[in-house]
């Protein structure tokens, strides 16, 4: 008998099967409930062959169950007997090959499951189980329109409903209004068997009877709505009034505006008044928002040399080009990105911008849609299921040609990806934390990835940034990337005449406070005094103030006097951060590591001393302070502690972009892109924050943290000042902040980072070691350290300079009640030492790590 040949395919399953290495306490579990998926060989079935494709959701037997299955190739054979593919899951194809490939290149590059990057493209609750429907699904909806001119909605209504005597009678007078008929006039024309609906209507003064005489007394207005009372169709009239206003509503939208009872809409659509249609309705989080509408404007001569050269080595070029606009904050970087997407958008193509922050979107939004109204959309994690759904649907579809977010935004399915731009460059909240408790299976960055797309689409990619860092700068250096440098600040929010040129601003001056002279002076204050007095003259000139520090809470943390006892959270050994009673909330101690709190000692506990203090400054502290110098000051709090609900960053920033708050205190994220024409003054009252941590990117870090909420300061008419206040005035990095002295920043910090073999000269990679028993964290670790080393030594690299550092403890050793030891492997390529290696669960990857700690 003559067998039928097969079509095969390759599917990642998902189904989990968790892999550990031990019983008992397991290593800190994923954010979702499912662990990495699997690849496995299908046939398909006649009927399938000839439609499912690369990308398809299917439906696929898996031992006893039914599971989901993501096809990632079709193959002649297959190395296991297998079985049939049971159906498609979704008609159309959910990864297309580019999204496919990539994902191979991600896995490959990060040492991480393949299956765990193919799930970046995709929006959460997608997948589902055989024995519950999706999380993520479509939206239907009434869709409501009226049928009828409003005019004849109206006349409608007075028609329809109860067809009682006394609506037969008024109805008439209605249509006869003048006449006076007699009783049995009216009792012949509307086919009454009696007159005591007229003389009710008359107990109502709808009318009056005089000998037998019938005469209308009511105003046209008041009787037709008498009679709506009368047909009980009154409580329809407010829907169409609501409906005669414009366009068609949805029926949420008509809920919002009048009560809409569907028993009342199937009313009005059987009288023929209404239209109701079951659509589909779409989750946009912009949808209702209206943003002005803005023009381009004329470009500077700096601005548009820079664009004619992004124009002809990138747009000009089937494979476009990579670019690094390095431009001091306020030298209009934004517009060159806005003149990118306009020219990608004449091409047909879409635009990916994504942004350090949440905080920053709205911001951007408003910019981006103003210049491109409804072809703009945002997408992060604030976002509800539904609505991230909706909008991974609209852009696939093309309903999108701009999409803004943070870094998971990379992934969106753009058809047709034109260009990519990467705000702030330099900031590492492109990099998924591997650090973040519960944190995903992919530590990848965003920028690494982004030339990688680049490079297989074929699109521009703009990396954008007042202080690049260090390994994209040196890229440029390298020729890998297209370096172009904007050094000219643009004075904004000038109405200039149409024609003009440009006026340029300054970078606003920067003073460094001595805080040991302070301390000499007598000034124990948070605030030094060149501080206090420019935050008076701020707020009397009606300007506003930020105060930048990189830190939340009220104080460090809180220690005793007498036996030098600190208190410290039990689960991760570092000290607890004391917060003041606020909103209700009584005063407590919070471990910002793992959020547990504790309750604020009143003795020390060890040797029961009533000495015991508070050390440090916060935000609360410093909001406080602010208060007791500045009484009448209006004062926000911008940290993590005040953005916790959705929602909240657009809030804050829309309160004090409208003056309603004079000074704005907070934490990493005002340091980020922020454009406020009236913040004259900004003062960074701790810079030696984070400066002296263990770690090599310290310095950089405190560096672009300084320079860039200085950038805050002075973007408008009204200039600005600066006010670094700190214990080292000398530092190499502070003086580089101070001086705006990006160049002479990087010559020496490169050269140490030559010295010692760290990024960018040398790649890293750190493997982290999650345990709750100190003694298998020592025997793991050694372990894993030992194999390393014999990898090393087998692929001839130990002549080559690459070496393993550790094992050793983390910078902080312990969290959520687990032991963290690492690996530091600095190679040519750690990626290719580690792939093939047996790595446990229980151990984190991080390729390219931003931090050591």
């Amino acid at each position: 008998m003559h067998q039928r040949f097969m079509d095969y395919v390759e599917v990642v399953v998902n189904v989990p099967i968790r892999r550990t290495f031990r019983r008992g306490d397991s290593p800190p579990p994923p954010t979702d409930d499912e662990d990495a998926l699997q690849t496995f060989h299908y046939h398909l079935p006649p009927e399938l062959e000839n439609v499912v494709q690369p990308g398809h959701l299917v439906w696929a037997p898996f031992g006893a169950q039914q599971v989901q299955a993501i096809v990632l190739r079709r193959t002649d054979s297959a190395p296991v007997q297998t079985k049939a593919i049971l159906r498609l899951a979704r008609p159309e194809p959910i990864l297309t090959g580019v999204q496919i490939a990539l994902a191979a290149w991600i896995a490959d590059y990060y040492v991480a499951p393949f299956s765990a990057a193919i799930r970046l493209f995709l929006p959460p609750g997608l997948l589902s189980r055989a024995d519950s429907p999706p999380v993520a699904r479509v939206r239907r909806e009434l869709r409501i329109s009226l049928a009828l001119s409003p005019e004849e909605a109206h006349r409608r209504l007075a028609e329809v409903g109860r067809d009682t005597d006394m609506a037969k009678v008024l109805a008439w007078l209605i249509a006869y209004r003048g006449a006076t008929p007699t009783l049995a006039e009216i009792q012949a024309a509307c086919s009454l068997r009696s007159d005591s609906a007229v003389k009710s209507l008359a107990k109502r003064g709808a009318l009056t009877i005089e000998q037998r005489t019938v005469r209308l007394v009511l105003d046209e207005e008041a009787a037709t709505a008498l009679l709506l009372t009368l047909r009980s169709t009154d409580k329809h009239l407010p829907i169409v009034e609501a409906l005669a206003a414009g366009a068609p509503l949805w029926r949420h939208e008509l809920n919002e505006r009048t009560t809409a009872p569907l028993h009342s809409l199937r009313d009005l659509e059987r009288w023929g008044i209404v239209h109701l249609s079951d659509e589909i309705f779409m989750r946009d989080p912009l949808l209702g928002r209206n943003f002005p509408p803005t023009a381009a404007p004329t470009l500077t001569s700096e601005q548009a040399a820079v664009w004619q050269r992004i124009a002809d080595a990138g747009f000009q070029q089937p494979q476009g080009a990579t670019f690094l606009l390095h431009g001091v904050t306020g030298s209009g970087k934004t517009e060159i990105y806005l003149r990118a997407i306009e020219e990608t958008r004449q091409r047909g193509q879409q635009a990916i911008v994504l942004v350090p922050e949440i905080a920053l979107t709205p911001q951007t939004v408003a910019r981006f849609a103003g210049r491109f109204p409804g072809r703009v959309t945002v997408i992060h994690s604030e976002l509800n299921i539904g609505e991230r759904y909706d909008i991974w649907r609209g852009i696939r579809d093309g309903n999108y040609d701009v999409v803004i977010g943070p870094r998971s935004a990379l992934f969106a399915p753009a058809p047709n990806l034109g260009l990519i731009v990467i705000d702030e460059e330099h900031e590492s909240t492109y990099k998924q934390d591997a650090e973040e408790w519960g944190s995903g299976k992919v530590f990848y960055d965003a920028r690494t990835v982004a030339r990688r797309m680049a490079a297989m689409t074929g699109c521009t990619l703009i990396f954008g940034s007042a202080t690049p860092s260090l390994e994209t700068y040196f890229a440029a250096q390298q020729g890998e990337i297209v370096l172009l440098e904007m050094a000219q600040r643009v004075m904004g929010h000038r109405s200039a005449p149409e024609g003009t040129s440009a006026v340029y601003a300054d970078m606003p001056p920067v003073e460094i406070v001595d805080m040991r002279q302070e301390l000499r002076a007598g000034n124990r204050s948070i605030f030094s005094r060149s501080l206090s007095a420019q935050l008076l003259e701020t707020l009397a000139a009606h300007e506003q103030a930020i105060l930048f520090l990189n830190r939340r809470g009220v104080n460090t943390f809180i220690i005793c006097r007498d036996c030098g006892h600190v208190e410290e959270c039990k689960r991760c050994a570092i000290p607890l951060t004391y917060h003041m009673e606020s909103s209700g909330r009584a005063a407590r101690l919070v471990c910002h590591h793992c959020n547990q709190v504790h309750p604020v000692p009143d003795i020390c506990p060890v040797c029961k001393s009533k000495r015991i203090r508070f050390f440090g400054a916060g935000t609360e502290r410093i909001e406080e302070a602010v208060k007791e110098i500045l009484p009448g000051a209006r004062v926000l709090r911008w940290d993590a502690d005040t953005t916790g609900r959705k929602g909240s960053h657009e809030q804050i920033m829309a309160a004090f972009a409208t003056h309603q708050a004079d000074v704005l205190i907070g934490t990493q994220m005002i340091a980020k892109g922020l454009d406020l024409p009236l913040v004259t003054l900004v003062g960074v009252v701790a810079a030696d924050v984070g400066l002296f941590l263990p770690d090599f990117r310290s310095s950089e870090r405190t560096f672009q943290l300084l320079t860039q909420v200085a950038g805050r300061a002075g973007r408008s008419q009204r200039g600005g000042r600066v006010v670094i206040q700190t214990y080292r005035p000398d530092h190499y990095v502070i003086q580089a902040a101070a001086q705006h002295d990006y160049q002479g920043f990087y010559a020496r910090e490169l050269a140490f980072r030559r010295e010692h073999g760290y990024p960018p000269v040398r790649k890293l990679a750190r493997l982290i070691y999650w345990e709750k028993r100190l003694d298998r964290v020592k025997q793991e670790t050694n372990r894993m350290a030992a194999v390393v080393r014999h990898r090393l030594a087998s692929m001839g690299l130990e002549s080559a300079g690459a070496t393993l550092l550790g094992p050793a403890p983390a910078f902080f050793e312990r969290h959520r009640g687990y032991y963290r030891w690492q690996l530091l492997l600095r190679a040519p390529d750690p990626a290719a030492v580690l792939r093939g290696l047996e790595i446990p669960f229980g151990w984190r990857v991080d390729i390219d790590p931003l931090s050591t700690l």
